[in-house]
């Protein structure tokens, strides 16, 4: 029992195919969202470092400042040219312009839409020498451009990092669709790989294959189903042992059988020969020709018996008992009661409990009585004539339940050739709707029959 308990507590814990989807749905979207992290973290962080540092940013200012100059000095545009210098921020596509007279706003575009401000008396800065722009940034970062209608002060916002922090985005979102997508089908490859490597074993177990192994090493659905279809193979397999050993028996039998009823009938026949052509000398000599026909169709009749109980057990067809209802009491008395006799006759001591509570039950009587022919002839043959047989009747509950037990000598007789004749009392209580119990150790051997029954009023009872 211990030893059991420790298998059971040992056995890996069985998990549903839905929690383990479910388990590598959130395992594999975690793992996708550490990477998209990871990979943002990364892609920012190079970002920053390289393209958006102070002397990069400067660079690429300067770059589009000087370009901004260039286009205003090459077609002579005034500060108030707003097509123009739309045009121009538009194909610098990252560029935001504001251009200021003093500290008011005279225009501000990135391509796509243009503000203008008011722009009053103009007052300009004074340009360098040579009429061209300064070209380095006051205190506020703008820059002095020198337009055709004086110099402005310019302030350029460049944002061409938009499409790289857009790109590193989607190379995370990339990287996580990824791992998600590897995670999903390793798991969906393993389980189609163990549903392929069972819908394999199972067609080998259909062709007949004895020696296929059965996989259960998962604990979930498909190990349940594995498991049952490793209990088929073994059911099977029992069942096509059962069956070469019940046609092997069948051999056994019917040549056994056909050689020990000639015997027993060739002598019958002799025997009859004589006494009707009235071959005896006396008396007494009829009286041994009379026993010794007896005792041949005796024997002729257990040879039939053993027939009825072969083919009962192994053949095709169900039984089919003709049922009636009976008192309990009195059938038992008489089914039982000639056992008891012929027991006590062959010097058994027979120790009987009949039943005393009133009930009824509903069998086939010629059935039962063949059962209980089986039960008793099994005594005669494997009892201790040294060792009371106990015959007990009773009423357990709605069940009526006859026991029948007897000690087995300590030098057991030869068993039966065929050994059915528990499997045809099983088969006969089946089918009547009882069943059949057999206990055993070395040294006693008990019997139950268990049928349903009903229990009836006794007579003066309200």
């Amino acid at each position: 029992m211990k030893a059991d308990k420790t298998k059971k507590n040992n056995r890996p814990k069985r998990v549903t195919l839905n929690a383990k989807l479910l388990t590598v749905q959130l395992g594999s979207l975690c793992m996708a969202l550490l990477v998209f992290f990871i990979f943002m973290v990364i892609g920012q962080n190079a970002l920053e470092r390289f393209y958006l540092s102070e002397e990069a940013g400067l660079r690429r200012e300067m770059r589009y400042i000087y370009d901004l100059n260039d286009y205003v000095q090459q077609y002579g545009l005034c500060s108030t040219d707003a097509d123009d210098l739309s045009a121009w921020a538009k194909k610098q596509k990252y560029v935001y312009l504001v251009i200021y007279k003093g500290e008011e706003t005279v225009l501000e575009t990135n391509g796509d839409s243009v503000q203008t401000g008011s722009i009053g008396s103009v007052t300009n800065l004074v340009p360098p020498e040579g009429g061209t722009a300064l070209l380095t940034p006051d205190e506020d970062g703008c820059y002095a451009i020198a337009f055709a209608d004086g110099v402005f002060r310019v302030s350029l916002t460049e944002y061409s990092e938009t499409p790289l922090y857009n790109m590193v985005t989607m190379l995370a979102l990339a990287a996580a669709c990824l791992v998600l997508l590897s995670v999903n089908l390793q798991y969906n490859r393993s389980l189609t790989r163990s549903i392929i490597r069972l819908n394999r074993e199972v067609q080998w177990v259909e062709e007949g294959s004895r020696d296929a192994v059965i996989h259960t090493d998962h604990q979930d659905e498909l190990g349940d189903l594995a498991r049952a279809v490793e209990r088929m193979r073994r059911a099977i397999i029992q069942r096509m042992q059962g069956e070469q050993e019940a046609w092997k028996a069948n051999s056994s039998l019917i040549t056994a059988i056909s050689h020990d009823i000639r015997t027993p009938l060739t002598a019958l026949i002799g025997y009859l020969d004589l006494l009707e052509g009235k071959q005896y000398q006396n008396e007494e000599q009829m009286e041994r020709y009379l026993r010794a026909s007896r005792d041949r169709a005796l024997q002729l009749k257990e040879l039939t018996e053993e027939l009825f109980r072969y083919f009962l057990v192994f053949g095709q067809a169900e039984m089919k008992p003709k049922m009636e209802e009976y008192d309990a009491v009195i059938l038992l008395e008489q089914l039982l009661g000639e056992h008891v006799v012929r027991l006590r006759s062959q010097e058994y001591t027979v120790q009987t409990f009949m039943l005393e509570e009133p009930c009824t039950i509903s069998v086939d009587v010629q059935y039962l009585r063949r059962a209980f022919d089986n039960l008793f002839s099994n005594v005669v043959k494997h009892g201790d004539k040294s060792r009371p047989v106990v015959v007990m009747a009773r009423l357990d509950g709605d069940t009526l339940r006859v026991d029948i037990a007897n000690d087995v000598p300590a030098r057991p007789n030869a068993a039966e050739s065929t050994r059915i004749g528990l499997q045809t009392v099983d088969k006969i209580l089946r089918q009547m709707g009882g069943s059949f119990e057999v206990r055993r150790d070395e040294k006693r051997f008990l019997t139950e029959i268990a049928l349903p029954a009903k229990r009836t009023e006794q007579e003066g009872e309200t």
